[in-house]
């Protein structure tokens, strides 16, 4: 009985047969369509197993395709040519102009929120007749309604297949009092145990929202529940009830009624979510609206708001920011000790004017202390018991700090900046010993592999595993072990293979016992990763300025770099005793690593997705990323330095470009750096030794 349905069948099954014909063999198809072999023989065998037949005859040093595999092809390659012009046609023609956009909402967003907002969808939707439905379930997308709805907003995050999640806006929830309650005078805030529950009307959705909490779920059961907003409203009038409702209410309901508004203070707030089906052209348009409403919150105009955030906790401000950083990547290093050394430069500097923004400057009078540490989950640790501010961690232990730092719809860290990023992925190398049998990747099933937990070279194993159907955790023993470890174990044999970035592997081949194992089988494997720069949100609340300054100097430290590569690469080189070498290697451009603050809309997307397929593995726990990321400080600094943040957001180039980023602007700190080029490099928390 065949294994696989016709549903499993694709085009791409019909051109990887015509590839393997035409290269006459597994390993030369994979290089010509950019696959593995093992993806190859995975897809022939699935079109092998449907058809019934083989379809390739195997000989040694030949692969072709069999009379049935011929007609095959023969009869189907018209179809595939015809699908894949249309493909083009359609892209090249498409437009939205004038059609339908079907946007789903629960009843109170359709009723009050969407109508505060109609006008930015039209915007970011732009030429679509934008027709809005009321939807009861509020949980996410069913498979039927995705036929339906083109869009979902409704009060509920959902991570599925079928479509992406995101939250748009936050709203606190309001006790609204439509008589005289006289227990309610004089507060200006109130816990939900203050209320009395016989007075208390709800709208079924509220209902539903504050019930999962399951206390509130027991504490609200007797209430009255109503299904439509004008009936509530209605009968809350006539009967001089209490009612909660999300803040985006407040201004229908003070225009309409006398009634007294207080925020409570004790249940959580109200998310608004867009859910968006996967793989369709509205992602983009519903990225941007995203982004409209971050501006809002964020906006650098706002002169007030910035007074608010950077004036409001001077009281509590530290002497000393204490940054730890993961002892396994040369873009850490960048961003940890060359930054330090920057901004001790800039700081004892009598030179330098500083950069000011209305009543925002850059203020040095504190200590940077930069701490090493082999893993990323000891830094999470450290930052969960306040003895670290900011942390600079691969993606796993990114996504790691996030499901800790996560509490609902509130964060403990923030993702602010990134320290270095690699687009193409493929910075890491697997090493094993000169005399080991291993010669590819099925070889390493069952044997006892080594890599830096929490880092890109472990996420990679996870995915190389995966993508050959094994499983990391059943079909190798994975240890913990920095490049240092790992060299003994690999003298002494205790371990079979280590995987690590390409630069400790190009160190630990130096060593006549160890050999790289050739990756030409995953040529394909492109997995961009990122080091992102965390911090915790108490401190960036206490300590605004501290953060701003940090991010500043990594602006200026980012700058130098590219703009004097030998200078900035001799200066690293002696501030952590690591080779020149090694820094080219590292920066080298076919492997893809750049150095960029920014956060793009595609570590948004990155994060989410490893989110989702790492869940339950590794210590990682669904959140919401988006409200994790927080690049406020960071356009802050862009503006500092009259730079176009959003330019750079979109660009992956690996320099400034000079149309928007004025080399005056960064002069002043240039003079500081230049002069003090062959300043000597001392200090203990300047200090870090390579294998």
């Amino acid at each position: 009985m065949n294994k696989s349905k016709i549903e499993d069948i694709t085009i791409n099954h019909l051109k990887i047969l015509k590839a393997v014909d035409e290269c006459g063999s597994f390993s030369k198809a994979a290089q010509k369509l950019g696959y593995s072999q093992g993806l190859i023989s995975k897809k022939v065998k699935q079109a092998e197993d449907y058809f019934g037949v083989t379809l390739l005859n195997r000989s040694p040093g030949s692969v072709c395709l069999t009379s049935k595999g011929k007609k095959l092809i023969s009869q189907t390659l018209n179809v595939v040519k015809t699908v894949e012009n249309l493909r083009e046609e359609f892209q090249a023609t498409f437009s939205a102009e004038g059609e339908d956009l079907i946007l789903g909402a629960t009843s109170l967003i359709l009723e009050v929120w969407l109508k505060q907002h109609l006008q930015r969808f039209q915007l970011c939707f732009p030429g679509r007749n934008i027709k809005a439905i009321a939807v009861k379930d509020s949980r996410f997308f069913a498979n039927s309604q995705l036929l339906k709805i083109d869009v979902l907003l409704n009060s509920c995050s959902g991570y599925k297949e079928e479509h992406h999640c995101t939250r748009l806006t936050t709203h606190k929830m309001l006790l609204v009092s439509f008589g005289g309650h006289k227990y309610l005078d004089n507060h200006q805030l109130i816990n939900i145990d203050d209320i009395y529950i016989d007075d208390i009307l709800l709208l079924e959705e509220v209902h539903k929202e504050l019930s999962k909490n399951s206390f509130l779920m027991e504490k609200l059961s007797s209430v009255k529940i109503v299904k439509n907003y004008e009936e509530l409203l209605d009968y809350a009038v006539s009967n001089q009830k209490l009612t909660i409702l999300p803040d985006f209410c407040r201004s229908d309901l003070t225009s309409k009624y006398q009634v007294v508004v207080i925020p409570i203070e004790d249940i959580h707030d109200y998310g608004i979510y867009i859910h968006v089906p996967r793989f369709s052209e509205l992602l983009i348009s519903a990225e941007g609206l995203v982004r409209s409403f971050r501006l809002d919150q964020d906006n650098l105009e706002s002169l007030p708001h910035v007074n608010i955030i950077i004036a409001s906790y001077d009281a509590k401000e530290e002497n000393v920011l204490r940054l730890g950083i993961q002892s396994d990547s040369i873009g850490q290093f960048v961003a940890g000790y060359l930054t330090k050394h920057i901004f001790d430069l800039q700081k004892s500097s009598s030179l330098l004017e500083q950069p000011k923004l209305k009543n925002i400057e850059i203020n040095r009078d504190f200590d940077l202390q930069i701490l090493p540490f082999t893993s990323g989950k000891e830094m999470n640790r450290q930052m969960k018991r306040q003895e670290l501010d900011i942390c600079i961690l691969d993606d796993i232990s990114l996504l790691n700090n996030g499901s800790q730092f996560f509490d609902d719809l509130s964060f403990g860290s923030k993702l602010i900046g990134i320290a270095s990023y690699n687009l193409l992925g493929q910075d890491i190398n697997i090493i094993i010993h000169k005399d080991s049998p291993i010669n590819s990747i099925d070889d390493l099933k069952g044997k006892r592999i080594a890599t830096l937990f929490g880092s890109h070279a472990h996420r990679f194993i996870i995915t190389l595993f995966d993508l050959y159907n094994m499983d990391v955790n059943k079909d190798c023993r994975l240890v913990d072990e920095d490049p240092r470890e790992a060299s003994k174990s690999l003298a002494d044999k205790s371990i079979d293979a280590y995987v690590c970035c390409y630069t400790f592997a190009s160190i630990l081949e130096g060593y006549a016992f160890v050999k790289k194992l050739s990756l030409s089988q995953t040529v394909s494997l492109n997995i961009p990763s990122i080091r992102g720069i965390v911090c915790r949100s108490q401190f960036i609340k206490e300590n605004p300025k501290l953060v701003i300054a940090y991010l500043h100097d990594l602006l200026v430290t980012n700058y130098w770099f590219n703009a004097s590569p030998y200078q900035a690469k001799d200066l690293l080189s002696k501030a952590i005793n690591i080779r020149q070498s090694q820094v080219n290697q590292f920066f080298n451009p076919v492997f893809g690593n750049r150095i960029d603050p920014t956060l793009k809309p595609q570590w948004s997307w990155l994060l989410k997705t490893l989110n989702r397929r790492l869940e339950g593995k590794y210590g990682i726990s669904l959140f919401d990323v988006d409200f994790w990321i927080d690049d406020y400080f960071l356009r802050l600094v862009y503006n500092l330095l009259n730079l176009d943040y959003h330019f750079h957001q979109v660009s992956f180039s690996s320099e400034f470009s000079n149309s928007y980023f004025v080399e005056e602007q960064f002069s002043r700190h240039m003079k500081v750096l230049y002069e003090n080029y062959d300043v000597s490099l001392q200090g203990d928390d300047v200090s870090y030794t390579t294998i």
